[in-house]
């Protein structure tokens, strides 16, 4: 199933300090099967949430988004969100599910912190 273009995947680093999110990196367009087999989660889920990033799929993802992984100062999530809320809503979501709005413009001073994951 081809990914709506309002889908944004990205990867997010927090500070293990503070908790705070650092940065994001686009992550270049991956097939969701292959995701959801890295992650080892179900062929339904949309991957709509925040996934953790640890060792075993820094490995492939390294090569995917070119980046190198500094776990003993950030804490990787693979997270995705929706560019356009009103193309999110007249679509039906994304496999159903309807992924957070990627900015929050009523919330324009609202922190990011690190997310808890189905894991934890």
């Amino acid at each position: 199933m081809e990914e709506p273009n309002w889908l944004k995947r990205v990867i997010e680093y927090f500070s293990n300090e503070t908790d705070e999110l650092v940065g994001e990196i686009a992550l270049p367009a991956v097939d969701l099967a292959t995701l959801q087999n890295l992650l080892g989660v179900s062929a339904v889920n949309p991957m709509s949430t925040g996934f953790s990033i640890n060792d075993k799929e820094a490995v492939f993802l390294r090569r995917s988004a070119d980046i190198e992984f500094d776990f003993a100062q950030y804490s990787y999530f693979l997270a995705a969100y929706t560019t356009d809320w009103e193309a999110t809503k007249s679509e039906g979501g994304y496999m159903g599910v309807f992924p957070s709005p990627y900015k929050l413009p009523a919330f324009p001073d609202a922190r990011c912190v690190m997310p808890k994951t189905d894991s934890e």
